[in-house]
């Protein structure tokens, strides 16, 4: 009987293929435990230049004084633990999410937000069941737009949750191999009836989906997605990643486009010399953007593994 009792539980915890099996308070150990990348790069501090360092410094002090006053609010965690995950200290904000997450275990807000930091912090799996829990936690709810933490230049909020959920599923699942959910998150993320600021989130989309599409072998599907973008717009966040499809499309010669292309930039040449068979220089240019984060960067860190089949 007690054997199959914890069948039914195994069973239970596994629903789709995504284990919630972790406890909270596993999940934090399992955050601190991290030292390095998974290529074996050690973790160097975070530091920004002196005056954004001083201003992010004291939005966390404020945040530590709203938990004070209020630490039976959703929001204090919310807060507190973005404002960590600003300054690079990605343990210190799972430890937050995990807390507010055992006194408001539906608020997929919490969810959302450790699984942002687990997938930066290579807690790949772990990432993705917080987004699923997310996802099935704001299914019926209405949705809302999500609060920048650090303002764009026009200090406007452009996406919402059921907009970023599902894109961040998609992104995530790109470091495990699943491609198919990289595709179904970003359709998802991009079909949200909100047309405010639609083309913000159509770029991204359509560079992960052009990934996802390339490595599947769908190679005339991913150029169809390129189609989609306009080669100029006017943007309020998203100008690199539109510099990235541009790339992809052929506006720029790859060595201009290195000369101005930021991390995403260059990973994605990276990815485009992997899928022109030179191995070579991708993973020069996974080496060097992974090289250039005090944390690595995750998807060249992810495209790593895979090429040394781990």
């Amino acid at each position: 009987m007690k054997k199959l009792l914890f069948i039914v539980a195994v069973i239970t915890l596994s629903h789709d293929g995504f284990v919630f099996a972790q406890s909270h308070d596993d999940v934090i150990k399992a955050a601190y435990a991290k030292t390095h990348t998974p290529t074996g790069r050690e973790f160097r501090v975070t530091r920004y230049k002196e005056n954004t360092q001083a201003r992010l410094e004291k939005d966390l002090e404020i945040a530590k004084a709203v938990m004070e006053e209020a630490p039976d609010r959703s929001s204090s965690y919310e807060w507190l633990g973005r404002r960590y995950g600003y300054l690079g200290m990605l343990p210190e904000a799972i430890e937050v999410f995990s807390n507010g997450l055992k006194k408001f275990p539906d608020s997929y807000k919490l969810y959302r937000y450790r699984g942002r930091h687990l997938a930066r912090n290579y807690q790949w799996d772990q990432a993705i069941s917080d987004y699923r829990k997310a996802l099935e936690i704001l299914k019926d709810q209405p949705d809302t737009y999500e609060p920048n933490g650090i303002a764009n230049e026009l200090d406007l909020t452009i996406s919402t949750f059921k907009q970023n959920i599902p894109y961040y599923l998609g992104q995530t699942s790109m470091a495990t191999g699943d491609y198919e959910t990289v595709l179904s998150g970003m359709d998802e993320a991009i079909n949200v009836p909100v047309r405010f600021a639609y083309m913000e989130e159509l770029i991204p989309v359509t560079l992960w989906k052009y990934l996802a599409l390339r490595k599947l072998g769908r190679h005339a599907d991913a150029e169809e997605e390129l189609k989609k973008v306009p080669d100029e717009y006017d943007l309020i966040e998203n100008d690199q990643y539109h510099r990235a499809v541009n790339y992809l499309k052929g506006n720029y010669t790859r060595e201009d486009f290195l000369e101005i292309a930021d991390v995403i930039g260059k990973y994605t040449v990276a990815m485009k010399d992997l899928f022109d068979g030179d191995e070579e220089n991708a993973r020069k240019l996974f080496n060097e953007t992974t090289d250039s984060g005090p944390r690595g960067f995750w998807p060249s860190e992810a495209e790593l593994m895979m090429l040394d089949g781990k």
